[in-house]
């Protein structure tokens, strides 16, 4: 899934994945040794992480149920906790993706699926009237 500021029209992750399950939110980044450019983890009903045992810094956006930006953390350090109680949803990112992206607070997030134009999407067409 890509995951784009439409507020400023700029692309935040082209490859992310939704963290939707207990077991996906609580391994998360654990297992990784790195974050590359582009990639992003989704964290679904999450309000705040920790980077304890990571071994590496993120940058961490906090999102409303409307995928506004609550919150913008950049280069979280390992072995740290961030918590913002009224956040839905909580989006890891490799650093320098919210500077690259220019994401601050209140900008609005939008997903789409590779190859997929969501202003378009799921709209059912009319046939035209004879």
């Amino acid at each position: 899934m890509v995951l784009v500021n439409a507020t400023k029209k700029t692309t935040v992750a082209d490859r992310c994945r939704f963290a939707n399950s207990v077991f996906k939110r609580m391994i998360g980044l654990l297992n990784r040794a790195a974050f590359a450019p582009g990639e992003g983890l989704l964290l679904d009903r999450c309000y705040g992480i920790h980077t304890i045992g990571m071994r590496f810094a993120i940058d961490v956006l906090f999102l409303d149920r409307d995928l506004h930006v609550m919150r913008a953390v950049p280069a979280l350090p390992p072995y740290r906790t961030c918590v913002v109680r009224q956040a839905v949803y909580v989006l890891e990112l490799p650093v320098g993706a919210i500077a690259q992206s220019r994401t601050e607070a209140g900008d609005q997030i939008q997903m789409r699926t590779v190859g997929t134009d969501t202003t378009t999407a799921g709209l059912k067409t009319q046939p035209a009237a004879k």
